[in-house]
């Protein structure tokens, strides 16, 4: 969200009557541009895809019901986030459930229920073969191409030793008999990585995957997953989904033929520049240091990888105006009781005072939903903007929540 937007956002939120005192931090959705990201996709991919947001990104109830709204599903990392979707008015047929540690019971629900599921190892389909019985459940199988690690390890997930999926260069001639036993395995997923992969990379995979998966018995879905990146810093490249299903085509036209009901999983791509976090300046230290209401509570992978993760910062009267004063160079420290708290150690902004505001940019995904109860501070408030009107999306939290978090 560029700064003028972000600007505009703020100025009306300190208009309303939506904060209190105590909300020194809160999370800002530009909900007009969250519907506009759902639009591109949806008018990237052919209609009958099921577009399974990846709820790990973004998990507020709020959202997951604007989704459904929108002709849009979810993709649960776990039976709780299938639970949370349900429980949002996302249809069951619209929830693709990953993740490699599914129990028995996670798998009765999903059966029960007739939740999509995507096998993550041969054991599991095993184990989903001695559940299924005579039910309509369908389910695919999650294949790893094995074409190695992005820019970012630890979010890359098709290297040799990934702990997802099977692998496709050891496993072709059992995956081959998968479907040719089981007539309720209709569907093939590969996923390559998040924000690690370029998109000939992304289209290298799948098309590793496609090519020996396409002749299967049964064959009916194919799930494309996510991993489209985003831009964070100014010079990481754009990438839209249209021009992502373009190159699809143009190496698999067969993919989009109509033969196949494709499936995707972003999540990222969706929400992560959508939403701006604002923080009190609570102190500016004579060192130069900003003390802000966010820091490794809310921004875990910025600060413990901060070579691969990054985010543009800005600041704003306390009032909303654009500050015009001499530029200085701050650390920007997080509130927490942690010497590595530190949101940057290096940033270039106007001069700050106490009582101004910290932008901190491109938060809507992976900030809030990767939270931690170190020192135990509350979650903030979530706010959203949609043509005008200020909606609180959620309410900070309030010490008898913690403490129940705790019991």
């Amino acid at each position: 969200m560029q700064i003028n937007k972000s600007q505009e956002l703020v100025k009306l939120i300190n208009s309303s009557e939506v904060l209190s005192e105590d909300d020194s931090a809160y999370i800002l959705y530009d909900l007009g541009l969250v519907k506009d990201r759902y639009a591109e996709l949806k008018d990237a991919f052919p209609k009958n895809t099921v577009h399974g947001i990846a709820i790990k990104a973004c998990p507020l109830p709020f959202m997951l019901r604007l989704q459904a709204e929108n002709g849009l599903g979810a993709e649960a990392a776990s039976l709780e986030e299938v639970q949370i979707a349900l429980a949002s008015g996302v249809p069951a047929e619209k929830i693709i459930f990953d993740g490699p540690a599914k129990t028995k019971s996670e798998i009765q629900f999903c059966i029960e229920k007739n939740i999509y599921i995507n096998i993550d190892s041969f054991e599991e389909l095993d184990r989903v073969n001695s559940l299924v019985g005579q039910s309509e459940f369908k389910a695919g199988l999650r294949i790893n191409p094995q074409i190695g690690v992005g820019k970012i390890g630890d979010t890359s997930v098709a290297g040799k030793d990934s702990k997802f999926g099977v692998k496709l260069n050891d496993w072709m001639d059992k995956i081959k008999s998968a479907f040719d036993k089981h007539s309720w395995l209709v569907g093939v997923h590969v996923h390559i990585g998040s924000q690690a992969m370029a998109i000939d990379e992304l289209v290298a995979g799948t098309l590793k995957v496609f090519e020996a998966t396409k002749d299967l018995s049964g064959l009916e879905r194919f799930d494309l997953g996510g991993g489209l990146p985003v831009v964070y810093r100014e010079d990481d490249p754009k990438v839209g989904f249209k021009e992502y299903t373009e190159a699809l085509e143009r190496a698999m036209p067969e993919l989009f033929s109509g033969r196949f009901q494709l499936l995707t999983e972003f999540g990222r791509r969706i929400y992560s520049d959508t939403a701006i976090a604002v923080s009190n300046v609570e102190y500016v230290k004579e060192d130069k240091q900003i003390v802000a209401h966010l820091g490794a509570d809310m921004f875990l992978r910025r600060i413990y990888k901060p070579n691969d993760w990054y985010h543009q910062m800005s600041a704003l009267s306390s009032d909303g105006e654009i500050i015009s004063k001499e530029s200085k160079t701050y650390s920007v420290a997080g509130p927490l009781c942690f010497g590595g708290d530190f949101l940057t150690r290096e940033v270039c902004l106007p001069t700050i005072e106490e009582g101004d505001l910290l932008l901190i940019h491109d938060v809507g995904a992976y900030t809030l939903s990767m939270w931690s109860r170190h020192c135990s501070r509350f979650t903030p408030k979530v706010l959203g903007v949609d043509s005008g009107k200020v909606r609180i999306i959620k309410e900070r939290e309030t010490i008898d929540k913690l403490i129940q978090f705790w019991s």
